[in-house]
């Protein structure tokens, strides 16, 4: 597999970035592992035979800081959606998980630790 300047220039970023954070940080704790997805009924959604799609920090003590992407019956949309998730807040919620007849669904584009 051939790499790409640019992947290793962002590679390299990424790792002058990972040496910079604070003690308090651990390497060993990856974001995503601590994101949750969840749903719940909401009376706008029912009304679109769906559900309201919630995401939540699931760490007892960091904040998160996310990016999702909207998808759309299967296709990404240009939809982006940034959120700053502190822990023990209740699940923040993105949308119903039907609209228009057709399946909307929420991905993490991006993680990272705020602290």
């Amino acid at each position: 597999m051939r790499v790409s300047t640019v992947m290793v220039a962002w590679l390299v970023g990424w790792s002058v970035c990972a040496a910079g954070f604070p003690a308090s940080a651990r390497a060993d704790e990856d974001p995503l592992a601590f994101i949750e997805f969840s749903t719940d009924f909401d009376s706008k959604c029912v009304q679109r035979n769906g559900v309201m799609i919630y995401i939540v920090n699931k760490h007892p003590n960091r904040t998160l800081k996310l990016v999702v992407e909207r998808w759309y019956m299967g296709n990404r949309t240009a939809d982006r959606g940034k959120s700053v998730l502190k822990p023990g807040e209740e699940p923040e919620p993105l949308g119903c998980s039907n609209i228009e007849g057709g399946k909307q669904e929420w991905k993490v584009l991006k993680s990272e630790w705020a602290d």
